[in-house]
């Protein structure tokens, strides 16, 4: 890794950056682009540059001319890298890109993990780039590092257990200065924002066998456990946050002892303990203060096409932008619970080496692919093949969303790149992650497609 040479190419672009007199900052709409977006903003209009921001789905031709009719140079983040030939052709204005996606060129105008020998699959994300420009214009911009590993953590770079590589240097800064507290517990989501039943009853990640999805099977479970239910002193009912270090570990032992005894694979067992994020200035019980829960405030901001909400939220909004986040979070979860369930009712499709199921129409395209990464656990999909969702877009296009699992990757599996080979013929385009990647194609061509991405994840996999 040369965080040396990384350094110094944050610093070389931020220095450009602050140059200009007027930027717009062009981001992707999920957690990662909406954390990085409010990093460079704010980053930048304390170094006195008239910045203004959009988010949106993703960089292609279709897009092109709005970022043209912007009128001013333009910062690119969480996006770029991929597409930078289609950029050098096609938008007008001078633009600078921040990214962490595997790269199809190094040039000047751009900084990218990968050229440090850096992966931005797993050791640094959008948020985490964005982070070290800002870091690079003045060194007080360290107060943003807790939304650079929120930016981490929704970009799922946390999933072997917790955030490696540059993500640490992240870490030490935000230590430094008292604003997280990074330790190994429970990893479940709603330790702090859900009362200790809720939190088990909607776990999906990993499935609870009996416990997840009935309420009144949680409270017994708790209840055997000898934990008191509810707080003595004010009778509400007990989080996660709420318990003592004893019975946080009596909880754990059983829920890791349910887990083996229906014979879960180690996949999903060790989901279940890792390094988590509390973010020490934010209010208890709250879904701010934990790294996870925050990030999912971003997605639902950004897939519910609010994104500007999510930015001022990560910014310190913490009054109006804060409450239309939590309406949309709710939102959020209902239509993603209705998805589920309407993908398990359904059941999914399978071929030699995907697995597959259509939304289009019935699921919001903005969330199959969030649905698709949930249907391993929520319904106990084996492991060994990834997870294609469709969904149709509202220009009547098809939005394809791929999910697959870091066994997978390590097996050979590149779904960006499999998503990229598999369009392109097709009149498509499409790249991402090896664990989780995005595409349109024409809806004629879906058969045609599900062939294609069926060979070629094959062949990845040596099948």
């Amino acid at each position: 890794m040369d965080f040396e040479g990384f350094n110094e190419k944050c610093k070389s672009i931020a220095d450009q950056l602050k140059a200009e007199k007027r930027l717009t900052v062009v981001g992707h709409y999920d957690a990662d682009g909406l954390a990085s977006t409010a990093i460079l903003v704010k980053a930048l209009r304390r170094a006195g540059v008239e910045t203004n921001f959009i988010n949106t789905r993703q960089i292609d031709s279709d897009h092109i001319e709005e970022v043209n009719s912007l009128g001013s140079p333009v910062v690119f983040v969480d996006m770029g890298s991929g597409q930078i030939e289609l950029l050098e052709k096609e938008v007008k204005n001078k633009f600078y890109i921040v990214d962490h996606h595997p790269p199809v060129k190094e040039t000047d105008n751009q900084v990218n993990p990968f050229h440090y020998n850096i992966d931005g699959t797993r050791e640094l994300s959008a948020t985490g780039v964005a982070y070290f420009v800002a870091k690079a214009m003045d060194g007080k911009n360290t107060d943003m590092s807790v939304i650079g590993i929120v930016g981490a953590v929704g970009d799922m770079q946390d999933m072997h257990g917790g955030l490696v590589g540059a993500n640490r240097e992240i870490i030490k800064d935000a230590e430094r200065f008292g604003l997280i507290y990074a330790h190994r517990n429970l990893t479940i989501f709603g330790r702090h924002s859900r009362p200790l039943p809720k939190m088990l009853e909607y776990c999906s990640e990993p499935l609870l066998p009996g416990l997840t999805g009935n309420y009144v099977a949680c409270v017994k479970f708790i209840e055997e456990l000898g934990i008191e239910l509810k707080d003595p002193a004010g009778g509400e009912i007990r989080h996660y946050a709420d318990l003592t270090h004893l019975e946080k570990q009596n909880l754990t032992t059983a829920l890791y002892m349910l887990l083996l005894d229906h014979n879960a694979p180690h996949l999903v067992t060790d989901m279940l303990i890792g390094e988590v994020y509390e973010l020490m200035k934010e209010t208890p019980k709250t879904e701010l203060r934990d790294s996870k829960e925050f990030a999912t405030v971003l997605n639902a901001c950004g897939r519910h096409e609010k994104g500007e909400v999510g930015v001022a939220v990560c910014m310190g909004d913490r009054a109006e932008a804060w409450s239309q986040a939590k309406a949309l979070l709710e939102k959020h979860r209902k239509e993603l619970r209705e998805g589920l369930e309407l993908v398990k009712s359904k059941g999914l499709e399978e071929l030699s080496n995907i697995y597959w199921f259509d939304g289009s129409g019935v699921i919001r395209e903005t969330l199959v692919g969030v649905i698709a990464g949930m249907t391993y656990g929520a319904m106990n999909v084996k492991t060994g093949k990834p997870i294609i969702a469709f969904g149709l877009t509202d220009e009547g296009e098809l939005k394809i969303s791929g999910r697959g699992n870091y066994d997978l990757v390590r097996a050979g599996l590149k779904l960006g790149a499999a998503l990229n080979e598999a369009t392109k013929p097709l009149g498509g385009e499409g790249g991402g992650h090896d664990v989780a990647a995005g595409a349109k194609i024409p809806p004629e061509r879906k058969d045609e497609f599900l062939k294609a991405m069926n060979d070629i994840v094959g062949k990845q996999l040596k099948k």
